[in-house]
């Protein structure tokens, strides 16, 4: 019995099975006899794709060149101890970022020891001109003991010649003759030992006054040091990295600190060896081209302009291309500081005769696409002179001819286009822009109340959300996002 009825199962199963192939078969061989009559009755065409184009139009254009800066001042001074020994005083001023006017006492130096020097000095220098009055005195009595031996010499040559007349004469003897001739010889040795204190009494003069010049110069050493003692700033500025304390220890040379005049700021910004040939004119000589700078700092973008002023004699150790040192013309109400990091735009002589086209138009080997009368694509050539951001500057273009304003993969020479045309005002979607509303205390304290007490919510967007719930004006989607949360 079991047998039977397992046998009928069988076979009613393998019949469904048969059933349910044969419906299959059936189906798909009706279904692909429909595509084959659908197929048959199709016409095929070509298939075109839609582009943007827009007209190569003659413009006059001014290429900006983009390196970044840093901002330095010209005018800066190390301040270094002149004089060894121990700090004794420091101002309140000498500090960083504190503004010191010209002649401002800034620290001092213990000068006990060069008040001593000085004073030495002083006495050292009382003696040698005491010494050189000597000198002097000495001279005058050597040159008069000269003049006497001189009027000596003078009486007994004329005694001696007297004499010698009469001994021709045999009026004298022979002994009164010798005696006046040794007379005249000991006058002529003492006139030659004047001569020589005289010569002597002039030396001393001369040493005296040398020795004089060298004690003067030591009290003036002495002098400079002792007030070297006491630094006052030499110039309006602001101090930066200062570094000085109250019985500090110093040796001679020591950096204590810096003084910036803040009005005294240029840029300095490297161009490479392709950007520098473009400031430069046909004489090898730079031009003095307009700068601008921008700096982003506290939410806003301050833009100044200038010019440059000079290039840097040689290259840095490690790099290419050229330091360019330019001015900053706007000085009332400029918040750049030295050390800024700033964006610099140099703009080169204008360029006339070219195209300004996107740069997404450019297809590899500098080729664009243009649309011919049937809408079908053209390839050509051109000459890229400039890139400037999002665009490019060609010459030897034809004017006036419709170009492709993108190029994408599928597009080539000779594919067939629809146009639309940029030029009549064929924009993409703009994005909304983001509302803000003005919130009352007690909306805001409810809000930010809500988004603290959330467990849910993670800590760092927490703190966003509170970030922004705290500004003046919140934005309306962040608010209306909450206030759907909490239900109301």
């Amino acid at each position: 019995m079991k047998f039977f009825k397992r046998t009928s199962i069988f076979f009613i199963l393998f019949g469904l099975i048969l059933l349910f192939f044969g419906y299959t078969v059936t189906s798909f061989t009706a279904s692909s006899e429909k595509d084959r009559k659908y197929s048959s009755k199709r016409k095929g065409g070509e298939r075109e794709y839609t582009v943007f184009t827009d007209k190569i139009k003659r413009s006059e254009e001014t290429p900006i060149i983009n390196s970044y800066g840093e901002v330095k001042s010209w005018r800066t001074l190390e301040i270094r101890a002149p004089v060894v020994g121990k700090i004794s005083e420091v101002a309140k001023v000498f500090r960083d970022g504190s503004t010191v006017v010209e002649g401002d006492f800034l620290f001092s130096i213990e000068d006990t020891e060069y008040k001593d020097s000085l004073a030495i000095a002083k006495a050292d220098l009382r003696d040698a001109e005491s010494d050189l009055v000597s000198a002097k005195t000495l001279f005058e009595l050597a040159k008069l003991d000269l003049e006497a031996a001189e009027k000596e010499k003078t009486i007994r040559l004329a005694s001696f010649e007297r004499q010698q007349k009469l001994k021709a004469n045999g009026v004298i003897s022979e002994t009164i003759f010798e005696q006046s001739s040794l007379a005249l010889t000991n006058s002529e040795k003492s006139l030659i030992m004047k001569k020589n204190s005289f010569v002597q009494a002039k030396n001393k003069i001369f040493k005296a006054e040398v020795l004089v010049e060298r004690k003067k110069v030591a009290h003036d050493l002495a002098k400079r040091q002792l007030a070297d003692t006491k630094f006052f700033a030499p110039f309006t500025g602001v101090l930066d990295q200062v570094n000085a304390v109250t019985g500090r220890l110093i040796s001679s040379n020591d950096r204590l600190g810096a003084i910036l005049d803040p009005k005294a700021l240029e840029v300095v910004f490297p161009l490479s060896d392709i950007q520098y040939p473009r400031i430069i004119d046909k004489e090898g000589n730079f031009i003095k081209l307009k700068v601008e700078y921008s700096s982003g700092g506290l939410g806003k973008k301050n833009v100044y302009s200038g010019i440059i002023e000079r290039v840097g004699g040689q290259a840095n150790t490690g790099n290419t291309g050229r330091q360019v040192f330019a001015s900053i013309s706007a000085q009332n109400g400029l918040s750049l500081k030295p050390g800024d990091f700033v964006k610099v735009k140099i703009f080169e002589p204008k360029l006339m005769g070219i195209a300004k086209l996107p740069l997404g138009s450019l297809g590899s080997n500098n080729t664009i696409l243009l649309v011919n009368d049937d809408f079908r694509l053209e390839k050509i050539n051109i000459d890229v002179i400039r890139f400037q951001e999002n665009h490019i500057l060609v010459k030897n273009v034809p004017f006036d001819r419709k170009f492709v304003t993108k190029w994408s993969p599928q597009l080539d020479a000779g594919v067939k286009v629809k146009v639309i045309d940029s030029s009549k005002g064929a924009e993409g979607v703009k994005p909304e822009k983001n509302e803000t509303i003005k919130l009352t205390g007690e909306e805001r304290d409810k809000l930010i109340n809500a988004v603290e007490n959330n467990k849910w919510i993670p800590k760092d967007v927490k703190k966003r959300l509170v970030k922004q719930l705290s500004q003046e004006l919140v934005p309306k989607k962040v608010v209306d996002r909450l206030r759907k949360r909490m239900g109301g």
